[in-house]
């Protein structure tokens, strides 16, 4: 089973219920469950490490650390949307933390302090720009090559008759190979120089 199949799986039925699964295979609804529990323990507990998710997983499912690990980059590419821990995972957990901020901040009743968290959010979360086009990939056709042996589609001028052309190089030269003579030679007794010393 892909990667990308996962994810999609994982995006489309996260929190569906078991018995709702039951058109997909045993392999693939376990994984979804493990994924669904470490997307959950560390959306709720998002200071825990990766070694602790991993343990969480290898501990509850019995799985090795190579399949834990691959699971948490599905798990981060669901909390950040894309994959190896990138620009958007680190902004998800610097919003946890403004959040938390603002929180604390709201319960001290220190105007500044939330003032600040707000602005912050927004000045990292480009709220005052407009979002993107998505550029349309799949829209991106690939351009059909037709193969020739006419090389006037590139700007060279065809030779005419060249097959012909061929021929009569190949049988001239042919002829030069079987005209040369034998080449007497002697053999020279000098000995190899082992060392330079």
């Amino acid at each position: 089973m892909s990667k990308t199949s996962t994810l999609e799986i994982c995006k489309r039925h996260l929190y569906d219920d078991v018995n709702k699964l039951s058109h997909l295979n045993e392999d693939t609804r376990n994984r979804l469950l493990r994924i669904r529990s470490g997307y959950t323990l560390w959306n709720e507990f998002p200071r825990k490490k990766q070694k602790e998710l991993a343990q969480h997983l290898m501990q509850m499912y019995g799985i090795q650390k190579s399949v834990a690990y691959d699971d948490i980059r599905l798990i981060q590419e669901l909390l950040g949307s894309i994959n190896r821990s990138s620009k958007d995972w680190h902004l998800y957990q610097f919003n946890l933390r403004i959040n938390r901020a603002f929180e604390i901040a709201e319960s001290k009743n220190d105007h500044d302090g939330i003032t600040k968290a707000m602005a912050v959010y927004a000045k990292y979360n480009k709220l005052d720009k407009d979002d993107p086009t998505e550029f349309p990939w799949d829209e991106i056709r690939p351009q059909s090559f037709e193969i020739t042996s006419d090389p006037s589609v590139i700007g060279i001028k065809p030779i005419p008759n060249l097959k012909d052309k061929i021929a009569q190089m190949f049988r001239k030269y042919q002829e030069d190979l079987q005209s040369i003579e034998d080449v007497t030679y002697e053999d020279i007794d000098i000995e190899p120089v082992e060392s330079y010393e």
